[in-house]
């Protein structure tokens, strides 16, 4: 599929100039939409939010689809023997992997997400460490690598393992030393690089994965300045480009840190304004980027209420606001979720064998 610009760049190729009847049915394809090419397996498929779910007093497992810019929900139970997923990532090339175990397993599962059948294919087993806090799955130029914070008392290790596919085996990789107390937030890969946050202590562990090699950063000032503590859940960082962005717990406050300058700015807060904000209960959120654009979904638990209020915000880079988008999700289930991942994949929605959640309904 093409975009507006590379079609007008075609039909101003010079080669295409020279010859007006050639141009003319380029132009009466492109707007009628009357061309007999079948689409090519793959072409029908759209950015697509996954996210799994796990019911609370249940071995229930749900994985939602969405599209809110054309209002595709779509619902699919997991199969019962499949644990909870505590870490997701997507590839460069499209493909979707999780690590799954329960909270006490010695060791978790790796498995790969088949598009074909919409099952879940287990690939490996990787060590868990002990006591793990934080656990993590990221890519970087084609390597997977699982990241796992593990506390005693107040020492925190930090422990890294990368797959090798060759012999479906895990590699340990060098430690970095990490001062005892430290708060390390999430993980994210960037480039040929992985990043390990510690918002609190505004430090950044950086891993070289060409040389196995790590390096302690500090993180540069904010503008404007960010108001400590700023702990962050594993879900609210994203990469885009060369920019990282990872979200604090001051209601919807974003650092930017670029990658390039080595500098950090704040994004506006999406939440309301201090005085309407609600004084009880929590804020979970949850960050990725569709179709080139930063986005969050966001529920705040009333614990008085007893209820969740979700929604989900878009930034508009050009205006520097969050949007708030129109989105109906399946409330009586979602009432229920309390453990979720999320990642976005391209995917045939039509494709999956799953019953589709009309929009509204609740």
């Amino acid at each position: 599929l093409m975009t507006s610009a590379e079609t007008t760049a075609i039909l101003e190729h010079p080669l295409v100039r020279e010859d007006p009847g050639s141009s003319q049915v380029i132009r009466t394809v492109v707007q009628t939409g009357t061309s007999d090419l079948k689409t090519r397996f793959g072409m029908d498929k759209q950015e697509t939010i996954m996210i799994f779910t796990a019911i609370v007093s249940s071995s229930a497992r749900e994985m939602l689809c969405m599209n809110p810019r054309i209002g595709k929900y779509i619902s699919s139970h997991c199969s019962e023997t499949m644990p909870p997923v505590i870490a997701v990532t997507v590839t460069s090339d499209n493909n979707v992997y999780i690590l799954a175990g329960e909270e006490y397993d010695s060791q978790l599962s790796l498995q790969v997400y088949n598009h074909t059948g919409n099952v879940w294919e287990h690939l490996s087993s990787v060590q868990r460490g002990i006591n793990p806090s934080r656990e993590f799955l990221v890519e970087s130029d084609g390597q997977l690598y699982y990241v796992t914070v593990t506390l005693e008392d107040a020492d925190v290790s930090l422990w890294t393992r990368k797959y090798i596919w060759q012999t479906n085996q895990w590699q340990d990789c060098s430690q970095p030393q990490i001062e005892p107390g430290s708060h390390i937030s999430t993980a994210v890969s960037c480039g040929s690089h992985l990043y390990i946050l510690a918002l609190v202590e505004m430090e950044m562990f950086r891993y070289d994965t060409n040389i196995d090699q790590w390096c302690k950063m500090t993180l540069p000032p904010t503008e404007p300045p960010v108001p400590l503590p700023c702990r962050i859940n594993s879900n609210s960082s994203v990469v885009i480009g060369t920019e990282i962005f990872f979200m604090t717990e001051w209601y919807g406050e974003m650092v930017v840190y670029s990658t390039e300058s080595d500098s950090c700015r704040v994004l506006p807060a999406w939440g309301q304004p201090e005085p309407t904000r609600p004084r009880h209960g929590d804020i979970v959120a949850c960050t990725f980027v569709l179709e080139s654009q930063l986005h969050v979904l966001v529920c705040h638990r009333d614990s008085i209420n007893r209820r969740k209020d979700w929604r989900m915000y878009v930034y508009d880079r050009c205006e520097g606001v969050w949007r708030e988008l129109e989105v109906n999700l399946p409330s009586n289930d979602w009432d229920q979720w309390e453990c979720w991942e999320c990642c976005v994949v391209r995917m045939n929605l039509q494709s999956l064998y799953v019953n589709i959640i009309p929009q509204g309904s609740p």
